[in-house]
């Protein structure tokens, strides 16, 4: 026989399992909004500073100047994020295209 108070524990119990679960319409949002980027920025990594903030900060800039938006210019930044040194400067070498300036002036 059960009493009143397992009954209550058991319904408690339930209820904090189904609250631990990601409700499927929050995954399908953020998958929703994933957003690509196919332009590159005009950036000769190799003469900018090793340190992967200022390479960072070098990017965004750049990315500015050549009017690219916010949007554009955080979600490569969030995914140079993402692991680690070596993969930062790997993402963001994907969108730099340094142009000589013989082609800029064409």
């Amino acid at each position: 026989m059960s009493t009143n108070n397992e009954k209550k524990q058991e319904t408690n119990n339930e209820e904090m399992e189904s609250n631990q679960q990601t409700p499927p319409s929050a995954e399908n949002n953020a998958e929703k909004k994933v957003l690509k980027v196919d332009k590159t920025i005009s950036l000769d990594l190799t003469a900018v500073d090793s340190n992967i903030f200022y390479i960072m900060g070098a990017f965004g800039r750049q990315a500015r100047r050549e009017k690219w938006t916010q949007a554009e210019i955080d979600f490569v930044l969030e995914e140079a994020k993402k692991h680690d040194y070596n993969h930062a400067i790997a993402t963001i070498s994907d969108y730099c295209e340094p142009k000589d300036e013989q082609e800029e002036e064409e």
